[in-house]
């Protein structure tokens, strides 16, 4: 099974949004397609009175699992903030062992597994461990996603040096409108290819799953990210 692991620049970046774009692409071009989250917090009560983690039920939702949640993220907890935080306040700890090896789930189930981060690439998982060591020790590729407004300039570069000092593979990085545009935001592609000249830079428009090129091309490859 080949996975790819979607980190953030931060938070509320669109990680999931671009997860399942990525999910819709790889079901046009393989039979069977994973979906994984380590670990989340943040519930929400649906209109059924149901509890409910938005992320896990998007990545559900593209990925086509009808099935336990378990499958897709085996460790979950109520508070907005970081899981092992959150955890804490519930009297619990994130069972570092498990955001592996809750991964091998899908070794039966699919050929290609999309894995989503949590906050960004330093984002603590556990008491143990961050977004940047759990991809370590997949020995995954990483693909970057970066909200489409002031700061991200500097905020993707951090990234990207972070992930290189780790021995991380970084397939690439994708701009994403996920909030209303300001003045940088027609500038950003631009410089983030000059500054990052050997990365590939994808740019999603607000509300789309397509991922354009610089001409604004859709020839977007999810199966290029896996290499």
């Amino acid at each position: 099974m080949k996975t790819l692991l979607v980190t953030g620049t931060d938070t509320d970046v669109g990680k999931t949004w671009i997860s399942c774009a990525l999910l819709k692409h790889l079901r046009r071009q393989v039979d069977s397609v994973g979906a994984y989250k380590p670990v989340c917090s943040g519930v929400l009560t649906n209109s059924q009175g149901r509890r409910v983690w938005s992320d896990v039920e998007q990545l559900a939702a593209a990925v086509g699992w009808t099935g336990s949640r378990n499958q897709i993220c085996p460790q979950r907890f109520d508070a907005p903030v970081a899981p092992h935080v959150a955890a804490e306040l519930e009297n619990r700890s994130v069972d570092d062992a498990l955001l592996d090896s809750g991964l091998q789930r899908w070794h039966a189930l699919a050929t290609h597994t999309i894995a989503e981060g949590a906050g960004g690439l330093l984002c603590p998982l556990s008491a143990q461990s961050t977004v940047a060591d759990l991809a370590v020790r997949l020995k995954c590729p990483i693909l970057i996603v970066a909200a489409n407004r002031l700061g991200v300039i500097n905020h993707t570069m951090l990234t990207v040096e972070v992930a290189r000092q780790r021995g991380l593979h970084v397939a690439g990085v994708v701009l994403n409108d996920c909030q209303a545009r300001d003045a940088s935001s027609e500038t950003n592609f631009k410089q983030l290819a000059y500054w990052l000249p050997k990365l590939s830079i994808w740019h999603c428009p607000h509300n789309s799953d397509e991922l354009l090129d610089a001409d604004g091309n859709t020839n977007f490859s999810v199966m290029s990210c896996f290499a």
